[in-house]
């Protein structure tokens, strides 16, 4: 949990310092395109993280040599994805942007912030990559001390571009990139000098159609999952786009509280994939369930502050991002209730299909991606267009209330086939 906060720092000193030193245009220009890059990134959190499952049932079943050809594999891999996003969707920046219907006064500044930051992709997937191989082995601690560390990194940095330099959004993203360079070199140092016998030899580096196979089945299965709803939030922010400059200022503030809502239950999720995946691996369903059982009650106490936070504090929160901006405040408070109330629908939602990501099913996961995208694609093309920005309020918990009904129903399948096996 706390290392997802500290990611999202990235996000908010960027937001924070660009909306109080640049105004809010500025601030709507890096929020136009935070669907496409939401996108992407889904998708390299997706991937890694099923290589990452792949690690843990080998790590859980003693599986030492096929580990270290899964670390070797999903690296491979990561560098091809890494190389494949950046050349195919930083020239196309402009273009993107122009079939979101980002404003036309805040378009340039748009497309140089985002530019930049898919220039960075391969670095963000590679950190998200070693970071993963650590979870897998159960070090969850270590990648947290190397986020600290470039969190106050981009802070700095963030400040010195813009404040010093004049760097505008540009600027704002090339301390981004940098920062996340700094956790992914330290990540790797690390990996090297202390799990000796985890980091591949040279005979690894040549992997077989099995392992690969393998590794993008499940990978690109849990990217898809992600960007596919992702695909359906880069449709609500384009019918966000249209709604004006300070729709989007103030909508872009309340989402990054919205994150802020979001990361630890994200943090619990992430936390039961592995767990399951390793415990899926030594052949321990019981603890499965204990967990499971944790996870929920954990998940549901997180949401429950979570929504006071936002009911009792939301408008004082946006306030330091929009000053002197009462109308974006307005939205952006009203916004935060609507999330608040409706929390724990995408903490159900989370916990169930992570335990089946770790137990290595695809179907109910990806069908529970593609319930949420077409609840967005619901809001994009009728709610927003009829209700305005209470549509935009509604997108969300309403995605989060279909996509938990697929998952709901596995989880229960498996139970019961479960307890067919232990009566036999």
């Amino acid at each position: 949990m706390a290392g997802d906060v500290l990611q999202l720092l990235y996000n908010v000193a960027d937001t924070f310092i660009v909306g109080r030193t640049l105004g809010i245009g500025a601030l709507a220009a890096v929020s136009c395109g935070f669907g496409l890059i939401a996108l992407v990134f889904g998708f390299s959190i997706g991937l890694t993280n099923g290589f990452a499952i792949i690690m843990a049932q080998r790590y859980g079943a003693g599986d030492w040599e096929g580990l270290r050809r899964s670390v070797a594999v999903s690296l491979l891999l990561c560098l091809v994805f890494g190389a494949v996003f950046t050349l195919v969707l930083a020239p196309l920046s402009r273009n993107i942007l122009g079939w979101m219907r980002t404003p036309d006064e805040i378009i340039d500044e748009a497309v140089s912030y985002i530019f930049v930051i898919l220039c960075g992709i391969g670095v963000t997937i590679a950190y998200n990559m070693l970071s993963s191989i650590l979870l897998a082995l159960g070090d969850s601690k270590s990648p947290l001390y190397f986020l600290l560390i470039s969190s106050l990194a981009n802070i700095i940095l963030t400040w010195f571009f813009i404040r010093r330099l004049n760097g505008g959004v540009a600027g704002a993203a090339v301390a981004t990139v940098l920062s996340q360079l700094l956790s992914c070199l330290l990540c790797l140092r690390f990996i090297i000098k202390k799990y000796t016998g985890v980091f591949p030899s040279k005979w690894h580096w040549k992997p077989g159609r099995g392992d690969i196979s393998a590794h993008l089945g499940l990978g690109i299965s849990m990217g898809l999952q992600q960007s596919i709803v992702e695909a359906g939030n880069i449709l609500v922010q384009t019918a966000l786009n249209g709604m004006g400059v300070l729709t989007i200022a103030a909508v872009s503030v309340a989402q990054r509280v919205r994150q802020m809502n979001m990361l630890p239950l994200f943090g619990v999720s992430r936390a039961i994939t592995t767990y399951t995946a390793q415990n899926a691996g030594a052949g321990n369903v019981q603890r499965i369930y204990r967990g499971t059982g944790y996870a929920v009650l954990i998940s549901l106490v997180i949401s429950g502050i979570m929504m006071l936070i936002n009911l009792f504090f939301g408008g004082s929160i946006t306030a330091l991002f929009l000053a002197d901006e009462d109308a974006a405040l307005r939205l952006a408070r009203i916004y935060l209730i609507y999330v608040g109330l409706t929390l724990f629908l995408l903490a159900l939602m989370l916990i169930f299909r992570s335990v089946l990501q770790g137990l290595g099913k695809r179907r109910a996961p990806t069908l529970c991606s593609v319930t949420e995208m077409v609840m967005s694609v619901f809001a994009a093309f009728f709610l927003i267009p009829r209700l305005g920005f209470t549509g935009v309020c509604l997108a969300n918990p309403l995605s989060w209330f279909a996509s938990g009904i697929p998952v709901y129903i596995s989880f229960a399948l498996f139970t019961l086939r479960q307890k067919r096996r232990e009566k036999v």
